[in-house]
């Protein structure tokens, strides 16, 4: 067996060490150095949002959905109308003391009817309230809401309002 000399052997040693060392320090530059670059890049630029102005939702006069009697009640309907893009969100429909007497009218044939006997109670559609669609193109996006039990006749309500068309104006709250 021939042997090799030990100066040899170091010598092989220390040359495929840096070979070795030389590789491994070129592959970090080569992978490190685009990736260095990649996490610290910088940029400028610079962006713009815009939101809708919301346009008032309008309700049409609410309509009860049986006739009223002394001590009963009735279901309200009525139709939301949202001109807006977007979806709109109603938490509660209450009575709008603005408008007709104190938020009611009766029809011309019933003038006489004391509107003091009927009362309105605010709807929530718990917990949900209405959503209203958004407008498509042009025609505005619409929404019934039943309003259940809301209208109500008092017990001493007046003969004069016996068959009485009742109006019911309401108001959209958050």
């Amino acid at each position: 067996m021939t042997r090799r000399p030990a100066h040899r052997d170091a010598r092989g040693r220390a040359q495929r060490r840096v070979v070795l060392g030389s590789t491994v320090a070129l592959a970090v530059v080569a992978v490190g150095g685009p990736a260095s670059a990649f996490w610290s890049a910088h940029g400028q630029g610079s962006g713009s949002a815009a939101t809708e102005t919301l346009i008032d939702v309008s309700l049409s006069p609410g309509a009860p959905e049986a006739e009223l009697y002394p001590g009963g009640s009735s279901d309200v309907v009525v139709t939301v109308t949202n001109p807006n893009a977007a979806t709109v969100h109603i938490g509660s429909l209450a009575l709008d003391a603005d408008q007709g007497a104190d938020g009611f009218s009766v029809d011309a044939g019933h003038a006489a009817c004391d509107l003091s006997a009927l009362t309105f109670t605010t709807a929530t559609n718990s917990p949900a309230g209405w959503a209203v669609p958004g407008a498509d193109g042009a025609t505005a996006g619409t929404g019934t809401a039943t309003l259940s039990g809301a209208l109500s006749m008092g017990l001493d309500a007046a003969d004069e309002c016996q068959g009485a068309i009742v109006t019911v104006y309401l108001s959209a709250g958050p």
